[in-house]
């Protein structure tokens, strides 16, 4: 018994069809679990709230001028103290995929000393700290500052 020519190649193009399919399904697969990794990753990269603090989520850094930043490196004030730092610099403000900036500042507390910190908010919700601006500062640990910008005196 023979078969027509036809038959071949249509089992054939049917044959390839399948496997193409299937081939884009796997890529496809894996570009998603890809997907699904970076996102819990840089889900999972951001700094965790620490207790004590009345923020709840980091889009909300900086509401009313209170500002949680994570100490980077540098003199920090000692745990408990109230200083007075002014902003000396701010940069690495590029967004995350989730919107939220990681800035890097550096505040200066006078007499030579400053330290770093990293200022995880939402830019547009609550500006990134500006250079030139006071901050009064309290230490809350050994990792935690918090901020409050002190507004310019009003003169009459």
């Amino acid at each position: 018994m023979k078969t027509k020519p036809e038959a071949k190649s249509s089992f054939g193009r049917t044959t390839a069809m399948l496997m193409g399919t299937l081939a884009l399904s796997i890529v496809g697969g894996i570009l998603a679990i890809g997907v699904l990794y970076y996102g819990q990753q840089s889900a999972s990269a951001e700094p965790t709230i620490p207790p004590g603090v009345a923020l709840t989520s980091w889009f909300d850094n900086g509401a009313g001028g209170q500002h949680l930043l994570q100490i980077r490196q540098g003199s920090a004030p000692r745990a408990g103290a109230r200083v007075t730092g002014i902003v000396a610099t701010d940069t690495n403000c590029d967004p995350d995929p989730q919107g939220l900036s990681h800035c890097h500042n550096r505040i200066d507390l006078g007499g030579g000393r400053s330290f770093e910190v990293v200022n995880t908010h939402i830019m547009t919700r609550h500006p990134c700290l500006s250079p030139g601006q006071r901050l009064s500062i309290r230490r809350l640990n050994a990792e935690w500052v918090i901020a409050s910008e002190e507004l310019p005196s009003r003169t009459n």
